[in-house]
């Protein structure tokens, strides 16, 4: 189960914030998926797109359900209530980093919208076990239970899409440790050594070429590197000399390594790798768009 990337600022303390809360959150992910939806469309992804516009359509049934009870409740209108605090971040990535991406799939975006229902039901869950009186508990732990329907369905989903995929000869899953990605990032280096194109300017490429090299030697010398293991979707073969797609396989294991780890040294050694990888992918696409005939 995907954990919260950080625990809430603070209690809930009365329905018209639970729900005001609630319903932020399901708008949110409406907007996000409609935004990934136009931005997919736009670049002609029109199968993807279509898929997170289903993915809208459901949460927007959501948001309906908890306009819907709040009145049962005789609470305050949610949308019109004031939030506690800013709602959680429950997404893998924005909807312009999503629309970007050379590796989604459509069991891949199913996938990220399981963690994000289950950062849902952590978020939920954590609600309910600091709620100040009994009715904003019963309230968390009924939100919970829903979003953990929500996982159910959608993991339904991700199954019937990477059956799909493998009969049409997708990569597979893998097992991975953190170690194993040591070579991803040789790899890369290698590549980008090879092909300098691929970045803006000679000092780019040595800034991501000495950050590559640097990453794998800090994994490398990392001495819980082994654990844990973590099951990934494999790089698909037209894509392993693709230094963007590569990047961004290393920002995606390593955001999911360090929310699996419980080690407060792998926490930091993975947030650190992440910061880096994300730094280098926007390098690579910076330097992939300069380099693209207007």
């Amino acid at each position: 189960m995907t954990s919260l990337k950080a625990e809430p600022p603070g209690p809930v303390r009365s329905l018209n914030e639970f729900f005001a809360l609630a319903h932020a959150m399901e708008s949110d992910a409406v907007a996000r998926y409609r935004e990934t939806a136009k931005l997919l469309r736009q670049q002609g992804a029109i199968e993807l797109a279509a898929l997170f516009e289903d993915l809208a359509q459901a949460e927007r049934g959501h948001v309906d359900q908890v306009n819907a009870w709040a009145e049962h409740a005789k609470a305050a209108p949610p949308a019109k209530s004031p939030l506690p605090w800013a709602i959680p971040d429950t997404h893998d990535a924005p909807p312009d980093e999503l629309a970007l991406s050379k590796l989604l799939t459509p069991y891949g975006a199913l996938a990220s919208a399981v963690r994000h229902e289950e950062r849902s039901f952590a978020f939920w869950t954590y609600v309910a076990a600091h709620a100040p009186n009994e009715e904003v508990k019963s309230a968390a732990e009924r939100m919970a239970l829903e979003e953990l329907e929500h996982v159910a369905t959608l993991r339904r989903q991700r199954r019937k899409a990477f059956h799909a995929e493998e009969s049409g000869k997708a990569p597979p899953s893998v097992s991975v440790s953190l170690r194993s990605l040591a070579a991803f990032e040789q790899k890369l280096a290698d590549y980008i050594e090879l092909h300098p194109v691929m970045v803006a300017g000679e000092e780019f490429t040595r800034n991501v070429v000495a950050q590559s090299r640097r990453s794998a030697q800090l994994i490398t010398e990392a001495a819980t590197a082994e654990r844990p293991i973590l099951t990934l979707a494999s790089i698909p073969e037209q894509k392993q000399d693709d230094a963007t797609a590569l990047s961004e396989y290393l920002v995606d294991a390593y955001l999911r390594f360090a929310e699996a780890s419980t080690d407060p040294k792998m926490l930091d050694l993975t947030q650190d790798l992440a910061a880096k990888a994300i730094c280098r992918l926007a390098t690579l696409r910076l330097g992939a768009a300069q380099s693209t005939p207007n």
